[in-house]
């Protein structure tokens, strides 16, 4: 038995992919809302233990790292096997929290949901563990249409115009990678994505515009400022799973997947400048642009979704640097966000059901405390407080910042806390100190534990705060031996 356990773990990622895949293809064709939710749960599940159980022994119990997939063109390395179990056990929180909602789609669409939830999921883990550019743009866009189809589904027709515009993104993301990887692909003779750092560059000029173009791709996915005009339109009017699979699992998996690609071609002499002008340019604007749309928003999905582009724009500054701490600091402020948006996004969907203006959340603290519990821990974590995982995401990138010779870099910091400070406080205000205009339906009620995962991530936001030192451990041994080898 021992043996067989031992071999599945040599193979985590392409279980984590089947358990994904395999959910999806039954809960697509369950004949029930509940069953395929019960399934997707089931699924996602496996799929977190199977990735979480990789990224613990090899980032924190130091085992040998995973090596390639004989026959397929998957290959684990330590940024991968660190987003990978971060996206894959949001993944599974989110699948729960969907129970909130699916009992209000059709019986028809239901189990179209959750499949299609699952998809967004594998594909943006197979990005992370793909060894090859093309492999990772095959995932990307299998999670990208895949959440196009969530919004899509959408009761509200006004969700057809978000679908339409993710659609336009889409194509001109996919056509910027394409481009790119060509372009790369002429300059070096290979796409493999472990193979930048040590490639005997014939054409440096068209090698780093080829990098740069296929990071442009992969952000305009990820919704970073100002590639992010496809993000208010389908936040705004899509169904509370659309929302928990974009502003969560899309935008998120995206950033891995950069700061994974980023991390490997860094080290290359000719690609590193490049890199690291196209990261900063993006994480600037994502800082500035999407603190701006956070502070003006009315819509609470539309907030939530800007400030969680502000956040990743921290993150991108932070893999910008190019150095192993840089990339280190990205991957704890991407967790930091992820935590904060499971929360934020869970928390309201409990407390608000499917309401989209700040009216709603009126009063909520009282009327459903769990819930507003959470949305205040996310509160405070976006705002950067002390003993947050907020905080330290951005102490890392001052840290990482000074260290590189970055001094604007703590402004950046001040202009993301600033800006949450701002809108973070109007959502502790709205729970706490208004008094609630109407009754507003709770949408959790629905299913039980769908309102577990909004307290586990409200804890982790605040309590790994408190401890961050496995976090930490986890992200210095990812970059350590990013390119697959040992510590």
């Amino acid at each position: 038995m021992s043996g067989y356990l031992e071999l599945a773990r040599l193979h985590a990622p392409v279980l984590t992919l089947l358990a994904l895949l395999a959910g999806a293809a039954l809960a697509f064709v369950s004949p029930s809302r509940r069953l395929a939710w019960v399934l997707g749960i089931a699924a996602s599940i496996a799929a977190a233990v199977f990735s979480v159980d990789a990224a613990l022994r090899v980032l924190v119990w130091g085992d040998a790292p995973i090596g390639a997939v004989e026959g397929l063109a998957l290959r684990a390395d330590g940024v991968s096997l660190f987003g990978a179990a971060a996206l894959n056990t949001a993944g599974a929180l989110v699948a729960i929290t969907a129970g909130a909602f699916i009992a209000e789609a059709s019986s028809r669409t239901g189990p179209y949901v959750m499949a299609l939830l699952l998809c967004v999921v594998a594909g943006w883990s197979g990005a992370l563990f793909a060894s090859d550019a093309l492999g990772v743009f095959a995932g990307a866009e299998i999670a990208w249409l895949a959440s196009v189809a969530m919004v899509a589904l959408s009761a509200e027709r006004g969700a057809l115009n978000g679908a339409l515009r993710m659609l336009i993104a889409g194509g001109v993301g996919a056509a910027l990678f394409l481009l790119g990887a060509a372009l790369l692909w002429r300059a070096i003779g290979s796409t493999d994505v472990f193979y930048l750092s040590a490639a005997l560059i014939r054409a440096p000029g068209l090698a780093a515009s080829g990098v740069g173009l296929m990071l442009a791709g992969l952000a305009l996915k990820a919704g970073a400022a100002p590639l992010n005009f496809w993000l208010g339109a389908a936040m705004g009017r899509a169904s509370g799973p659309a929302v928990l699979a974009l502003g969560v699992l899309g935008m998120l998996g995206g950033v891995f997947v950069i700061v994974r690609f980023a991390a490997h071609a860094a080290p290359a002499p000719a690609l590193g400048a490049g890199v690291s002008a196209v990261l900063a340019a993006l994480g600037a604007a994502s800082v500035v642009i999407g603190s701006v749309q956070a502070v003006g928003a009315r819509n609470l999905r539309r907030l939530a979704a800007y400030a969680c582009v502000a956040q990743c724009g921290v993150a991108l500054l932070c893999a910008a640097l190019g150095s192993p701490a840089g990339f280190a600091a990205a991957l704890v402020q991407a967790f930091a966000t992820l935590a904060a948006m499971l929360a934020l996004f869970t928390g309201a969907a409990i407390g608000v059901g499917g309401a989209r203006s700040l009216d709603a959340l009126d009063g909520m603290g009282r009327r459903a405390p769990l819930a507003g519990v959470a949305i205040t821990a996310s509160a405070i974590s976006l705002m950067g407080a002390p003993l947050t995982l907020g905080f330290l995401g951005r102490w890392r990138l001052v840290e990482a910042g000074v260290g590189a010779g970055w001094w604007w870099a703590a402004g950046a910091v001040i202009v993301t806390s600033l800006a949450g400070v701002f809108f973070g406080g109007r959502l502790i205000e709205r729970l706490y100190f208004r008094r609630a205009v109407a009754t507003q339906e709770a949408g959790a009620g629905a299913w039980g534990i769908a309102g577990a995962p909004a307290m586990i991530s409200a804890i982790a936001a605040i309590c790994l705060g408190f401890a961050p030192t496995l976090l930490l451990r986890a992200a210095d041994a990812a970059t350590a031996f990013v390119a697959g080898g040992g510590p």
